[in-house]
């Protein structure tokens, strides 16, 4: 077999792995396949099969225990190594309950979104992800985000490794995103367009706030988001 054909084998064996476990199907501490069964079910050899997994325990989604296996990790033991804005864990100090909600994923294609295009150096015809997500605090919709990355630099990224997980942890995790995060922020008042939304009255604080995340010197992810409730002193101070 050449190596132009081990290569494609590897990589679709590498992403299907990941997919299962951001979505749930592989989950925390289940023990996975055998090498065996999965050369078996990937059509891989032994040497693709152990180079797959020794990527996936560097990606921090395995670990192995000597003599039983291979085994998914649980998402809290894994460190991330970088500094970002971390909009799950500020809402746990609230001493509230974090919930995520995926409201809009797609690829743009036709040139649209040109702010954020401008951001990162985009031109009209280049792909475009987005993303749109509310996240709550006991039940409170409190940070209403819009996210967008180049297709170029985040490849072949699925709806059910996203639909219910924080985007950046995956973003490090499968991509190996080592980026710097630039934000500032704009304070602002709920008003009537966006009341029913936060469930909240007009004139209530809320806050903009856009981020650029910057990796060799080129913006590769932007964000903009709304803040709103007791979360803006935990976001901005």
């Amino acid at each position: 077999m050449t190596n132009s054909k081990i290569v494609p084998l590897y990589q679709s064996m590498l992403n299907d792995l990941i997919r299962q476990i951001e979505s749930g199907e592989l989950a925390e501490n289940v023990k996975l396949p055998s090498e065996q069964k999965l050369g078996e079910k990937y059509d891989v050899s032994r040497i693709t099969v152990r180079r797959a997994l020794a990527e996936l325990e560097h990606k921090g989604y395995i670990f192995k225990k000597q003599g039983q296996g291979s085994f998914v990790q649980t998402k809290e033991d894994v460190d991330l190594g970088i500094h970002y804005l971390d909009v799950h864990k500020a809402i746990q100090n609230m001493n509230a309950v974090p919930e995520i909600k995926l409201e809009s994923f797609k690829l743009i294609v036709d040139g649209s979104e040109s702010d954020a295009r401008e951001v990162m150096g985009l031109k009209s015809d280049d792909y475009l992800y987005y993303f749109r997500y509310m996240l709550y605090a006991d039940h409170q919709p409190v940070f209403h985000e819009q996210i967008y990355l180049p297709f170029d630099r985040f490849p072949r990224i699925y709806n059910s490794e996203i639909a219910n997980n924080e985007l950046m942890p995956f973003l490090v995790k499968k991509y190996g995103l080592h980026a710097s995060f630039f934000s500032h922020t704009k304070p602002s008042l709920i008003t009537k367009d966006n009341r029913k939304e936060f469930g909240l009255n007009v004139g209530d604080p809320m806050i903009y706030m856009h981020t650029r995340g910057i990796e060799q010197k080129e913006a590769i992810y932007y964000r903009k988001a709304a803040v709103v409730g007791n979360l803006i002193m935990y976001i901005v101070g």
